[in-house]
């Protein structure tokens, strides 16, 4: 819905409450949802508190997914933010008998003109609260901009683009069929990342799930179609020993997007584009090999079907069990 909904409290000691529609689940969007509101009113990030994401507080939340939840909600609760900011300039402005535009706050001090006053955090939220000033703000923030006609297909369907580009190694054992992820380079478009060790987390993460989506997470139906890869002992999901052995991640220098909140832009579903990289050059390999191998798609490109493509004539098949088997029994006798 690219919609969503942020509540924020100011307590008379000073503490920070927040509350938004975004589902915490490992990908650290609680961390960057403190971020904003530190940032935004700069304090010490001890001072907020991150409650957990319930309707009763914010109403109509829209799915934490397809990357957009830390910008929909971190924009939304910025927006709340600077409101409860704005008031509590106003009474510091009206207390110092100057202009509203005189009065900052920064690393929890009050400045007029500049200019230290001596006045900290908890004495300006406790004055306002004496003056009766309103410490809880509502945000709902929508993305401009987008629109889509589905009858056309045609429109603006994102805020803006994430770049990137992936160099992938792989070695493949040309005679079992199985291969090896040895090194994965990375350039990434993060923008202005708010948090490069998060960022490069679900870099990552997406990158070995990019991989697993590419070469083993195979769905297969017998033939009454009913499924027979409903289990983890039959659907294959990448695990420890599917990492890669090397894997480099470099920022792209760029200014980022003024969509993305403070400028740092999605980062979690672009990197799984990454393991198409992991496909192409296992297609490679497997050409380098057998010169024969029409190139094709039909992901994801099992071990079971590098085999098929490395040895195509099923006497070249017969023959290779029997070598295998004759070097497995020298090997092991």
């Amino acid at each position: 819905m690219n919609q969503a909904r942020a509540l924020v409290h100011i307590y008379s000691d000073g503490s920070i409450g927040v509350s938004t529609g975004a589902v915490e689940m490992g990908q650290g969007v609680n961390t960057k949802m403190l971020q904003v509101a530190a940032r935004v009113f700069d304090v010490q990030p001890q001072r907020v508190k991150l409650e957990t994401t319930n309707t009763t507080r914010v109403a109509n939340t829209s799915p934490s997914a397809a990357s957009a939840t830390a910008d929909l909600n971190g924009k939304a609760l910025g927006k709340a933010c600077t409101a409860l900011l704005e008031r509590l300039r106003t009474c510091a402005a009206a207390h110092f008998q100057v202009d509203a535009t005189a009065i900052s706050i920064r690393q929890e001090q009050v400045f007029k003109n500049g200019t230290a006053t001596g006045m900290h955090w908890e004495q300006l939220v406790d004055m306002a609260f004496l003056e009766r000033v309103c410490l809880t703000e509502n945000g709902h923030y929508a993305t401009p901009v987008i629109r889509f006609d589905k009858g056309i297909e045609k429109g603006h369907p994102f805020a803006y683009h994430v770049y990137g580009l992936a160099l992938i190694t792989v070695a493949v054992d040309c005679i079992r069929g199985t291969y090896a992820v040895e090194s994965v380079k990375i350039v990434h478009d993060f923008g202005k990342s708010m948090n490069p060790i998060v960022d490069r987390g679900q870099i990552e993460g997406g990158l070995v799930q990019g991989i697993g989506w590419m070469t083993m997470e195979e769905v297969r139906y017998d033939p009454d179609g009913r499924l027979a890869s409903g289990t983890l002992s039959t659907y294959k999901i990448p695990d420890i020993y599917s990492v890669p052995a090397e894997v480099v991640i470099e920022p792209l220098d760029t200014p980022g997007n003024d969509m993305a909140i403070f400028k740092s832009k999605a980062v979690g579903e672009p990197p799984l584009m990454y393991g198409l990289g992991a496909y192409f050059a296992i297609q490679q390999a497997v050409a380098a090999f057998n010169p024969e191998y029409p190139f094709r798609f039909d992901a994801p490109f099992t071990p079971e079907k590098v085999l098929m493509t490395l040895y195509p004539d099923a006497a070249d098949l017969e023959q290779l069990a029997i070598a295998s088997a004759s070097l497995e029994n020298r090997i092991n006798p």
